[in-house]
């Protein structure tokens, strides 16, 4: 008799305290459609030592360039991917190929966003809190 009224008790103050979510938080589809595209961001530091360009690497295949202080995004379907960056090998950079690429699980109509940064002598990539 006790354990049902403990559980009823449970669920009420579990109810009061759900209450509508904070201003400026947005309901987001729980299951939003399985052919929404999702995306991934790209942005590089404008303050980078050098005017080379950074080739981006996804599944080990070049999908675009950013220059210093550019940003890029890329619509793509949903699943596994393997993301890299390297110095461009135009002109007097020379690169070397892009550096260790980093896993990205994308799930359907998401988003998710990397810092590009330059420093002497390397490139990588930064996830980037939303």
């Amino acid at each position: 008799m006790l354990r049902p009224l403990l559980i009823a008790l449970m669920l009420v103050s579990t109810a009061i305290q759900a209450g509508p979510p904070p201003r400026g938080v947005h309901h987001v589809p729980k299951n939003p459609a399985s052919e929404s595209p999702s995306r991934l961001i790209f942005t590089r530091d404008s303050n980078a030592p050098n005017a080379c360009d950074v080739e981006l690497y996804v599944n080990q295949q070049v999908v675009g360039t950013l220059g210093p202080g550019k940003s890029t995004s890329l619509d793509l379907p949903n699943g596994p991917f393997s993301i890299a960056v390297a110095i461009s090998n135009q002109g007097y950079c020379g690169g070397q190929g892009p550096g260790p690429a980093q896993s990205v699980l994308l799930a359907p109509g998401e988003t998710r966003q990397f810092a590009v940064i330059v420093k002497p002598g390397e490139v990588f990539i930064a996830p980037m809190l939303n």
